[in-house]
This record gives C-alpha cells, structure tokens and sequence, in this order.
C-alpha cells in the first residue's frame, strides 16, 4: 500500500513538473513570436545577443588622440595646398591625390591656421574617416594679417593603424554662425553695503592683486589660491548681481556675478568677469567655488534682440523690447 501511494505522489509531481514545463515553453513561443512579429530577425537576434560592453577609458582615450591626429594633419595639409604654386604639386600629393587641379603660378601666403572643429563621420575595418574645419588667415606675415578675417576650410582625412590620408582638396565654408545669448540666474543687483559685495571685494583683491590673505574668504579645503606672482596692482569690484534677491541677508548660498576692473601700474585693464558661489556657514560668508560656467535660468531660456550690427534702438520703444524663449528640457526616446 505505501509503494503504492508513494508512486502515485511520484507520478502527481512528475505531472506538475511537466505541466509547469509546457506554461514556460508556451510563454517563451509566445515572446518569440511577438519579436518576429515587431522586428523579425534582427528583434530574435538581441534578444539572445548580450549587450555590447561600452566605451572604456583606454578606448576614448585612442579617439581623443586620432582626433587630434587627424585635426594636427588637416592644418598642414590646408596651409600647404592654399599656399601652393604650380611648382609644388609633387608636395601635396604627400597628403592627398590632388589631380589636374589648378594652382597658382605663386602661391597665396597663409598665416594663424587653428583646428577648429572635428568630427568622426565613417568608422569601420580599423579605419577612420573624419571631417576637420581648419581656420587660417591671407596675409604675407602674422602681423600683417591680423586685421584680415578668418576664413574656414573643411577637409576630410582618412585615418588607419596611424597612417593619413585627405580624401580631397579642402572647400571654403561658411565660418560658425553667431550662437544664442541664455538667460543668466542673477538677477539681484548687491550694493557695496551688503555682505555678498564685501566679501567678492576681499576675495578678487587677495586672488588678483594680492591685497590680503585670500584664505579669509573662502571655505575651509576650497583649493582657491592667489595667483602668484599677482598680475594686477588693483582690483575694483564695480557690480555684484546675485540669485539671492536678499543678497546674503537670508540666505545661506548664493551664486554672484561679479564685475572687477583690473590695473596694472595704475593702468586699466580689461574687464573681468567671475561667476562664484558662496555659503554662509557660522554667520559668515565664504567662497565655495569659482564657477566654470554663469548661472543659468532653469529652464535654459534664450534672449533675443535685435539683429547683429543694427543701431541701437530707443529705450522703451517696442524695437527696443527683449524676448525670451524657453528651451523644452530634454526628452528620452
């Protein structure tokens, strides 16, 4: 009677165990076949692909350097073949098949060329191909050129295993287009009597000029020091805007602006501008930071006027009236 029973509670499990079999396989046709169905092959495919591992430090760090490489390339091969005569052809061709293209019977001086832009457009089989924008000026010297206006060549370069190559003689682009003025969060003129002003004054005339011990100033473990050796003889402080429309009265952070007219020898110099934020720990003001970028109004806002090079409009006229444009926050697709 025991075997008995014992075989039918065997057999009952089996039963259960195959039963709870065929629901997983059921579900896993199903899931196969809404990937077939969504995305055929390829949907089948990640499915049971791992993802791929991503970039590593080592890899971005290969990247960087053949940008560079490829960047330090376009500017000689921009200035040789734009300073190039009918003589020099054999030359270019060190750089790219330059063909029938025509030359001059003397070549125009080139002067100041700067990699301004590089980007990665091919990559496949070890081999790279890159899109660099090289700026220089015409002109016989440096000096002389310095009042000419930039102009902008692209080129593309090839990059495989350390070995370059231009796909093509560089074209004329247009230069950059005049970017967006943003909204900056400080909107809180501080006055010399208030606490935020008294302290950007002692702490720009002890980084600047040397007037007094900076380490007053800024919080405990900053890491802000004096530049040394000093390079002004004065810093006036001239306007403090701040976040903090109580302008250290009640608040404990506040992120400033802070407009300083440098001298040398009694001579002015040009303005300068620091974005800095300060707390307020044990009822004192102190320097946290220097800030790598101003304060921006959240959302990001965009401030348009009038156009570049137009007169200057009549205060409180409607030509004169400043808009804004608030850029949507990022969306994930």
């Amino acid at each position: 009677m025991r075997n008995t029973v014992r075989e039918r509670g065997d057999s009952e499990a089996l039963l259960r165990r195959m039963a709870a079999r065929r629901r997983r396989d059921n579900a896993i046709v199903a899931i196969l076949a809404v990937l077939a169905v969504l995305g055929g092959g390829h949907a089948l495919h990640d499915f049971f692909t791992p993802a791929p591992p991503g970039p590593s430090d080592d890899s971005t760090a290969a990247l960087i350097g053949r940008a560079q490489l490829a960047g330090s390339f376009a500017g000689q091969f921009v200035v040789s073949y734009l300073s190039a005569n009918t003589a020099q052809r054999e030359k270019l061709s060190e750089y790219a098949a330059v063909g029938n293209v025509a030359l001059p019977s003397s070549g125009r001086p080139v002067t100041d060329p700067a990699v301004v832009y590089v980007a990665r457009t091919v990559s496949g089989g070890g081999l790279d191909v890159w899109s660099v924008t090289v700026s220089v000026r015409h002109g016989a010297k440096t000096g002389a050129a310095e009042g000419e206006p930039r102009q902008f060549y692209r080129v593309a370069v090839s990059t495989a295993a350390g070995r370059l190559r231009a796909l093509a003689p560089p074209a004329l682009v247009q230069p950059p287009a005049r970017g967006a003025d943003l909204s900056l969060a400080y909107g809180a003129p501080c006055g010399q009597e208030t606490p935020l002003h008294q302290v950007a004054t002692g702490f720009l005339a002890a980084m600047l000029a040397g007037s007094g011990d900076i380490a007053r100033y800024t919080v405990p473990g900053s890491a802000i020091a004096a530049v040394q050796p000093a390079p002004f003889s004065a810093a006036e402080v001239t306007a403090v805007d701040s976040d903090d429309r109580s302008c250290g009265a009640e608040s404990a952070r506040a992120r400033l602006s802070v407009q300083v007219n440098p001298k040398v020898d009694g001579a002015a110099a040009a303005t300068l501008v620091y974005p800095l934020t300060l707390v307020r720990t044990g009822g004192q003001w102190q320097v946290a930071s220097i800030d790598p970028i101003p304060a921006l109004t959240e959302p990001l806002t965009v401030v348009t006027g009038g156009e570049p090079g137009a007169a200057n409009p009549v205060p409180g006229s409607a030509a004169a009236a400043t808009t804004t444009a608030q850029i949507p926050p990022p969306t994930q697709n």
